[in-house]
């Protein structure tokens, strides 16, 4: 099948898109701009600012952003490409095996979709952390999303989690305490209603395992580490429809104390 092909924006570079309120705004302004490049968009990475692509295909539509400090981080904005060729190609392989499907079962194709924008949490001076928030659909009743964390060691030029700053999963459960599940339980008590979580009436009333979150490591006072973000997608804290939950605690001694020696310098209690 003969796939008519337009690439809506290849690359955006806007210097001084930093904040997530300048990314959405970056995305919002390129996609209405409906701009037709020819270049690839293995070339999409501009020399300075925030990087955004975007095709529309009548396989496929795909989005990928990140912004400038990102970009401005060489080791990290080729990391971040990488992944971009990565989803994309999952997007590809995945939408012609489903398209062919619906050839052969003579029924309609719905079209696929990816987009991930990855926004700055914290930048300090020997890390950046980011979030990449996503969504996909394959074709079913309703699409997905979720958020990731990726924290950039400046120095060492390497790409972590925000789960591998600390000593484990289970000791920071052990850290966080009940704090964690206290705010949950009212996050979930405001969409459900307090009856619903006093009667147990919901299918979803446990807390979550620190496996099943996204860690954020954020910044307050912006020279360390001095909260974390606990983020819950879909299906984890509660059904799709009420859709994600995300905790932000301080840091506390105990959680300092469950940060791996290694970055342990990185964070600091909130004062």
């Amino acid at each position: 099948m003969h796939l008519r092909t337009s690439l809506l924006v290849l690359a955006v570079v806007l210097g001084g898109c930093s904040s997530p309120d300048e990314m959405d705004d970056a995305l919002g302004e390129a996609n209405a701009a409906g701009a037709v490049a020819t270049q690839s968009a293995s070339n999409a990475q501009g020399k300075s600012g925030a990087v955004v692509i975007a095709e529309e295909t009548d396989l496929y539509s795909f989005e990928y952003a990140y912004p400038a400090q990102a970009a401005a981080l060489a080791p990290l904005g080729a990391e971040l490409a990488r992944r971009q060729k990565d989803a994309k190609a999952r997007l590809t392989s995945e939408a012609q095996t489903d398209q062919q499907g619906a050839q052969e079962g003579g029924f309609p194709y719905r079209k696929h979709s990816f987009a991930e924008t990855w926004k700055v949490v914290a930048d300090l001076p020997d890390f950046l952390s980011l979030t990449g928030e996503f969504s996909t659909y394959s074709g079913g009743a309703h699409g997905n999303h979720g958020m990731t964390s990726l924290v950039w060691a400046k120095k060492a030029a390497a790409a972590i989690s925000g789960s591998d700053m600390f000593i484990s999963p289970a000791r920071l459960g052990s850290a966080v305490g009940d704090r964690f599940c206290t705010a949950l339980d009212r996050q979930r008590a405001q969409k459900r209603g307090p009856e619903a979580m006093a009667d147990g009436m919901s299918s979803f009333t446990n807390c979550p395992a620190m496996t099943e979150l996204t860690i954020i490591p954020g910044s307050q006072g912006g020279t360390a580490f001095d909260r974390v973000g606990f983020y819950a997608g879909p299906y984890v804290a509660g059904p799709y429809a009420e859709g994600s939950y995300e905790v932000t605690l301080p840091v506390d001694a105990a959680m300092l104390a469950a940060v791996k020696p290694e970055y342990r310098s990185a964070f600091e209690v909130q004062r």
